[in-house]
């Protein structure tokens, strides 16, 4: 199992839900921001978290896909 993460940083507003929801999984900046983009998981314990990450975000700004 691979999971690639997409961040689309034009629609990222700095929440930081992703980070909170996938606390292992999604870095951000120092203002918040999201720069996981291009992230591939490959720890299937991880899964859960990047995909409530995912859902977290008010923006729509991530996206995954099974690579």
């Amino acid at each position: 199992m691979e999971l690639k993460i997409t961040v689309d940083r034009s629609k990222c507003s700095g929440h930081a839900r992703c980070a909170m929801k996938g606390p292992d999984v999604y870095e951000l900046d120092d203002e918040g921001f999201c720069i996981s983009d291009g992230k591939i998981v490959t720890d299937e314990s991880l899964r859960t978290q990047v995909i409530h990450g995912m859902k977290a975000c008010p923006e729509r700004a991530i996206s995954v896909i099974e690579a």
